[in-house]
């Protein structure tokens, strides 16, 4: 099973914004895991219109969202299936800045199966990114 990090980075006025990152896997015979990989960062309207993903995300993975706050230093970590969701969620997410765009992608990653959260994490991370990421946002954002 893959792991992923979910990490609070703090911002000035009681601000936060959430940053994902995809944990790399141990090599046999070595003591220490090479450093993770940030997938995407989330501030402003984008992470407060897609709270409810990140809430779901928490409690499934027995996390209380009350939780997240811009004082908690130590990372969430999540399984596979929260992690692919919540990186696609993430990257496709990061750029937008139209609320109803953001509304409506958020709940078609949201929707997404195991399958399909897969299929487009894959086609975002090793395809083309931006064409990956342009079908996603047309497919969902209207």
């Amino acid at each position: 099973m893959q792991e992923f990090q979910l990490k609070v980075v703090p911002a000035e006025n009681n601000n936060f914004s959430l940053e994902l990152y995809q944990c790399a896997y141990r090599q046999a015979g070595e003591k220490k895991r090479p450093a993770a990989k940030r997938l995407g960062r989330l501030k402003g309207q984008a992470l407060i219109q897609s709270r409810q993903a990140v809430y779901d995300c928490l409690k499934a993975n027995n996390y209380d969202p009350k939780t997240l706050s811009q004082r908690r230093q130590t990372p969430y970590v999540l399984d596979e299936e929260s992690g692919v969701n919540l990186a696609v969620l993430f990257q496709t997410l990061q750029p937008l800045s139209k609320p109803e765009r953001i509304a409506n992608i958020a709940i078609g990653v949201q929707a997404m199966s195991n399958e399909e959260s897969h299929y487009w994490f894959a086609k975002v991370n090793n395809g083309s990114r931006s064409k990956a990421l342009k079908a996603i946002r047309v497919l969902l954002g209207d």
